[in-house]
């Protein structure tokens, strides 16, 4: 374990890797972190122990107790002052919303994600590996010992403090968002306009409005109606979905437009291609304009994550009649 050379001057770690492990028994429940930190000489390859440690959590869930113990290995390694870091942890969903393949959905999970992007960026360059458990067995060791112990365990540089200090000492610790913050919008994600005019564009507060569009083809008769549609007979039915929100993700985003079209083609696809008329709920009322509309628009609110809303629905029977549906 070294931390300064013989001059007492702490010592620059060039390259470190950094194995996290996080674990709950009962998932939520009793749950423990570890982490190895390695010091990598970048021409042999030769790895040394620097640092390493297990901390009982208490109450928490796989995901969490694994975003616990990276934090908790990163605020060491900036600790010991590693300039370039590779991450390795065996769980998909972390490795995955640390490069930006998976967007954190879940909000317990969004500030836990955000201290990590804050603590990321004071490294000159960061790697993140999804590997194996067999080759992240050193940090899963000191999870089930921290677990059996119920207490702390190892040689590490930062303790875990909870779940708003994360272990880091003043040094090294960013200012960590709760979750009541990432919630309402108050998180201060960095950026800096160059001018008056964009500070005060950036202190308003605006909502964000986005509009998908897919179209079904389907078959129906309105029972009761006093014309020809009460006889069977098709549309092709575009429908238009409109959200908004207030807050922007740690890339800019509001809601992914992707997304959106999934949560509609998801809803649509129980209606395409039938008889509307023996499709529930349309079994029990007409499959007007109007029912669609509210249908749809009732179904994506119940879909979408927290902070993002219906404006309105609005379906199309033909390019020149269309029918919207707004919840006040």
């Amino acid at each position: 374990m070294k931390d300064m050379d013989a001059s007492g001057i702490p010592q620059i770690i060039i390259r470190g890797v950094l194995h996290a492990d996080g674990g709950s028994r009962g998932n939520p429940g009793d749950s423990g972190i570890g982490y190895v930190l390695e010091e990598e000489d970048i021409l042999s390859g030769e790895r040394e122990l620097i640092s390493y440690g297990g901390w009982f959590i208490g109450r928490a869930t796989n995901n969490q107790a694994e975003y616990h113990a990276l934090l908790w290995g990163l605020g060491n390694a900036l600790e010991l002052l590693v300039r370039n870091i590779v991450i390795l942890v065996d769980s998909e969903l972390v490795a995955k919303q640390l490069l930006g393949e998976y967007k954190v959905k879940n909000a317990k999970l969004q500030p836990l994600f955000l201290a990590a992007q804050e603590l990321l960026r004071r490294f000159a360059s960061v790697e993140v590996r999804h590997v194996g458990r067999e080759l992240n067995n050193s940090a899963d060791e000191l999870v089930n010992a921290a677990l059996d112990a119920r207490s702390a365990v190892g040689e590490y540089h930062v303790e875990y403090v909870s779940a708003e200090g994360v272990g880091l000492s003043a040094a090294a610790a960013p200012v960590l968002p709760a979750a009541a913050d990432v919630a309402q919008g108050t998180l201060d994600l960095g950026i800096r306009p160059d001018n008056d005019e964009g500070s005060q564009m950036m202190a308003k507060q605006g909502k964000y409005y986005l509009t998908v569009t897919e179209h079904f083809d389907a078959a129906h008769a309105l029972i009761g109606y006093d014309g020809e549609c009460k006889n069977l007979h098709g549309h092709t039915w575009d429908i238009d979905v409109e959200v908004c929100g207030t807050e922007l993700d740690v890339v800019g985003i509001v809601y992914d437009f992707k997304d959106l079209k999934e949560n509609l083609k998801e809803i649509l696809k129980q209606f395409d291609h039938k008889y509307l008329n023996e499709v529930p709920p349309f079994d029990g009322f007409n499959a007007t304009a109007e029912n669609l509309a509210r249908v749809i628009y009732r179904q994506i609110a119940e879909m979408l994550p927290a902070g993002i809303e219906v404006v309105e629905v609005a379906c199309w029977e033909s390019p020149i009649a269309k029918l919207v549906y707004r919840e006040e």
